[in-house]
Formats: structure tokens, sequence, C-alpha cells
């Protein structure tokens, strides 16, 4: 027993596949935010996105071939890691294709190759969980998907602006995996119960109220925030998260106060919240991972089912032979 609990801690680490992963997803962001840059008027600009796009594909390659081998999805379908190592192995290819002939053409077919592998987990996703929501929002998906290359070919601004798009959708996407694969490792259903027992709900609501109004106060009485409601909430947040950028500051009389007010306000709720949720969430925790492994293993409970009950064998050595109750 104790060494199936070992294992199952051991498992719930992160393995040198998920780290490579998620440092080879941190570099594709940039990229794809420089894609973005260099639309908008570089010298050479054709050269510059495929020199960006080669590493990006390069980059989406590994971390593909990473997340197949990665020993947290080896419990997922067969169908899902199948894919990854096909895709892993085209978007390898698409790259060799862009070292060797670094034009818009090729690049574009890329991106095409990209929203296919998009459009085949869509279509898995769909196959596998067949509730109706999950079906309408991988239909909306495939159907915009087609649409974004169903008429590439007849400008070349078109392609352009559709390689670009490809590899900020590549970036953003590295970005939403990074957060899955850290997230992940939070138990959700614990925090769920942390918000529901705490009222955290209802002490964030009021927090945020609170915010509210007093940057609409200081939009008419502080002559600093330009009568502006935006520069008077982003004021208030930052005196209430304790910031203190310094960019805007209150210069009226109404204006202190009301932060003070806030700022008071804001430090004891966001410390008694950040408390309160840290040492429940590590409580409640415990607690199940203390279930987990009280809980008997099946052979164990197999076993006690075969042997006799110890009371009904001393009942039965108790009895003399031959006499029954009558």
């Amino acid at each position: 027993m104790k060494k199936a609990v070992k294992r199952k801690k051991k498992n719930r680490s992160f393995s040198f596949a998920t780290i490579a992963e998620m440092f080879l997803s941190l570099l594709m962001i940039p990229v794809g935010l420089a894609a973005a840059k260099g639309l908008d008027g570089a010298e050479n600009a054709e050269e510059y996105m495929a020199f960006l796009m080669l590493a990006e594909f390069v980059l989406l390659s590994l971390t593909n071939f990473l997340r197949a081998t990665a020993r947290r999805y080896r419990t997922q379908i067969p169908q899902k890691r199948r894919l990854d190592f096909i895709f892993s192995g085209l978007f390898f290819a698409c790259a060799v294709a862009i070292f060797i002939w670094p034009i818009l053409p090729v690049m574009t077919i890329t991106g095409v190759v990209f929203i296919a592998s998009l459009i085949a987990t869509s279509v898995l996703f769909m196959l596998q969980n067949r509730k109706w929501y999950n079906i309408v929002l991988n239909a909306a998906f495939i159907l915009l998907a087609i649409f974004s290359v169903w008429d590439l070919w007849s400008d070349v601004e078109a392609q352009q602006i559709f390689v670009v798009a490809v590899m900020l959708l590549i970036a953003m996407a590295s970005l939403v995996r990074i957060m899955t694969v850290t997230f992940a490792r939070l138990r959700l259903d614990l925090l769920r119960d942390i918000v529901h027992k705490t009222y955290a709900v209802e002490i964030i609501f009021g927090l945020v109220l609170l915010i509210a109004s007093f940057s609409f106060i200081l939009m008419y009485t502080d002559e600093s925030f330009g009568g502006e409601y935006t520069n008077a909430l982003w004021y208030c947040f930052a005196v209430v998260t304790t910031i203190g950028f310094g960019d805007m500051t209150a210069t009226s009389a109404i204006g202190r106060v009301l932060s003070v007010v806030l700022g008071i306000y804001g430090i004891i709720v966001v410390a008694l919240i950040t408390s309160i949720i840290v040492n429940f969430y590590g409580e409640m925790k415990k607690s199940r991972i203390e279930d987990e492994e009280e809980e008997p293993a099946p052979e164990a409970e197999q076993e006690t089912e075969g042997e006799p009950e110890p009371e009904a064998e001393q009942e039965t050595e108790g009895d003399p032979p031959g006499e029954t109750e009558t």
C-alpha cells in the first residue's frame, strides 16, 4: 500500500518533458508578437516573417512531440497522442520547406497545415464528448477555420495577414497551454468549496462595488483624472492592490480621503481573503489526501471478504456439539 501511495505522488510531479514543453511554449509567445510587429512595414518583411515562422514551427513540432511523450498524457485517448505525433512530423516538414523556400506561398501552406491540425483536434473532441454545447462550440470553430482559408490565393495581402494571424494564434495557444499545465496542479474543486464556505464571492463583489463607486466620485471631484472614468478606475485599482504605480495621484481633499478609506479597506480585504483561502486550501487538500490514502486496496478487500468472521468462529467454538437451540 505504501508503494502505491508513493508512486501516486511521484506521478503528480512535473516530468522533464513537461518542463521542456512549457519552456518551448514560452519562447513561441514573443515570436508571434514579433511577427505582428514586422507586418507594419519592416524592411524585407517576407524574409523576416519566414525566419520567425521557421522558428515557431520548429518549436511547435518539438512541443507536440514532448506533449505526446509526457507522462501526464499517457492516460489520454490513443487517437489524441497519435495526432500529436503525426502533426509533430508535419510541422517539422513545414519548417524544412520554409527553410528551403522562404516565400509567401510556402508560409501560407504551412499556416493551412496548422489550421488543419486544429480542425482535426476539434473533430476528435466532438467524437469524444458528444454533449450539445461541446458539439456547437467545436462546429463553430471548424466553420470559422474553414472560412479563414477559403479565399487566400487571390490576394497577396490576405496571405500576409493570414500568416501573421496563424503565428499570433500559435503564440496565444502556447500561453493557454502554459496556464493549463500550471493551473492543473491546483485542485479546482477545493477552491470552489472554499469560495462557497468562506463567502469570498460576496466579499470580492463588495470590494469591486466600492472601487466602481469611488471611481465615479473621483471622476467628478478630482481634476487630476481629467473627468475620465477609466483613469479614476485605474487609480482605485492601484490603491486597493497597494501597487501604487504613481502615474496618477489624487489632489483634492475628497480624493485623498477616499484614497485613505479605499486603501485601508483594500489591505484588510485582500489580506483576509488571501489568508483564509490559503489556510482552507492547505487543510482541505491535506484531509482529502489522507482520506485517499486510508482507502483499502481492492486486493485487501477481496481477502477480507473470503475469510470467515472472527465473531462467528468464537460462537461456534463455544457451543457444545450436537446441541441446537429450540
